[in-house]
């Protein structure tokens, strides 16, 4: 076991008050407890922006694939939905854990991955257009519940990224599973998402947690706990769609078909992400390691906590990897399209593979680096 012991530590980890709003409540057999919130009484309705713009319920375009509003049309099952749903007009949001740590910000030299600084870790590929003018990107990738070398500060996560802008004035859409006990209390991988306008500076967050993403969707809570992977058996999958609104000018996030909610077109105002689009889709996993190694000396895991060359079985993937135009067609970029970055690669590397479809699969993870002495190439790409 990996991970330091909350006990140890002394500190219990309590449940924060009920949401502003909540109109029920509804506990899960996890522990989870869910506020089922007036949608209009949602943080993202807190933004001094969001009174000069009328609630968007449902999106108004996505051609490239239709979505539906039928929680039974997702593969996706969320535990707490088996007690209870929320009653129409309200919206799902999971009653935060108080852990006692601060809630690290997400990486500020994201944007320079070759010389990965500050304790994070990354194994990505990115794909770049030469313009602002990506209107959104898509991931499946298959959830596992990597261990980490620090409780509380460490977290480890494989995630899309839609990107516009460097340094300062990178602004990003994000979504994905990660494991973050600092965060939520538990080891347990769990659905999240993430904006900033400022390049990781003063806007943005995690979830709900600050006024931006506005929810729509009652049956789907952001942060819930997600069925991980079997080593070297089931996979489970998260199914992920980011993808602008071309009559509103929104960014929605879809979960498989099923649209959930939107970053409103005013939280980037002035910025790329706000007047025209992305200019590259990310796709990858990322290890924050608190120890003051950079990544370098951690056996944080990232992914399935193997290494690439594992395979399908065994190893952290990222599938259906698209890029969606400004006629909001959707193009699966050619291996040669994609730059990958591993900085750490004896401790987290990746691997590229097509399936029998010529589907193209994006490997990617490790076990640490204190562990690479001991990594072999046993196993193939024999599996997919």
């Amino acid at each position: 076991m990996l991970e330091s012991s909350p006990r140890a530590e002394g500190f219990q980890p309590k449940l924060a008050k009920k949401a502003e709003g909540t109109v029920k409540i509804i506990k899960g057999d996890n522990g989870d407890v869910i506020d089922c919130v007036d949608v209009y009484k949602q943080p993202g309705f807190k933004h001094p922006l969001s009174k000069n713009y009328p609630i968007q319920m449902q999106p108004s375009s996505q051609k490239f694939g239709e979505h539906t509003n039928d929680p039974s049309k997702s593969k996706l099952e969320q535990e707490w939905r088996k007690n209870a749903d929320c009653p129409s007009g309200s919206i799902p949001i999971k009653r935060p854990i108080i852990t006692g740590h601060a809630t690290l910000r997400k990486n500020t030299s994201f944007a320079n991955l070759e010389y990965s600084t500050a304790g994070h870790q990354y194994s990505v590929i990115d794909f770049s257009y030469g313009s602002p003018s990506i209107q959104g990107g898509a991931a499946t990738i298959s959830i596992w519940d990597p261990s980490l070398a620090n409780y509380y500060g460490d977290f480890s996560l494989s995630q899309l990224w839609v990107v516009a802008g460097f340094g300062s004035s990178t602004n990003t859409l994000e979504a994905g599973w990660q494991v973050y006990p600092g965060r939520t209390g538990d080891s347990l991988p769990r659905l999240f998402i993430y904006w900033t306008a400022d390049g990781y500076g003063t806007t943005g967050c995690y979830d709900l947690t600050c006024p931006g993403f506005i929810q729509t969707n009652q049956y789907f809570v952001i942060g819930g706990a997600l069925p991980n992977s079997v080593y070297g058996g089931w996979r489970n999958e998260l199914d992920i769609q980011i993808v602008k609104d071309l009559r509103s000018g929104n960014w929605w996030l879809y979960i498989g078909r099923i649209p959930i909610g939107y970053w409103p077109l005013y939280l980037f105002s002035g910025k790329s992400l706000g007047t025209s689009g992305a200019d590259r889709i990310s796709w990858g996993g990322e290890i924050y390691d608190s120890s003051g190694s950079n990544g370098f000396h951690t056996l944080t895991q990232m992914g399935s906590g193997h290494f690439a060359e594992e395979g399908f079985l065994r190893a952290c993937y990222v599938r259906n990897l698209l890029y969606v135009d400004g006629f909001q067609k959707a193009y699966a970029p050619k291996q040669y399209q994609l730059v990958a970055s591993a900085p750490a690669s004896r401790c987290y590397n990746y691997r590229f593979q097509q399936d029998s479809r010529g589907e193209l699969y994006f490997y990617h993870g490790g076990p640490g680096c204190s562990s690479y002495n001991s990594h072999t190439m046993a196993r193939s790409f024999a599996d997919i």
